[in-house]
């Protein structure tokens, strides 16, 4: 299963939430081995960018060792409003 994870900062935070994001990515890889992702939409609103953060194939206790990682960030200082979970699974299509 893999999770995406959007949020919300504004515009000029940009250079500060891609620092934090590296440190939480950093933290990710050495709890979990894996190589999160980052994107951002290509155009702001309102003087916001919407990011989003992707893990793959991530595991039972996987928000657990996020909330972990996010709290030694300072990435919640930069949001605006709260950060969005979802989870979505491959399909197989060869059945």
């Amino acid at each position: 299963m893999n999770c995406y994870i959007y949020f919300k900062a504004s515009a000029d935070k940009e250079a500060e939430v891609l620092q934090q994001e590296q440190l939480l990515q950093n933290l990710m890889r050495q709890a979990d081995q894996q190589r999160p992702g980052l994107q951002r939409r290509p155009a702001e609103q309102d003087g916001m960018h919407t990011w989003m953060e992707i893990y793959h194939q991530v595991t039972s206790d996987f928000e657990q060792r996020l909330e972990l990682a996010y709290a030694q960030t300072g990435l919640q200082q930069l949001l605006s409003g709260k950060r969005h979970m979802e989870y979505f699974m491959d399909v197989d299509l060869c059945a």
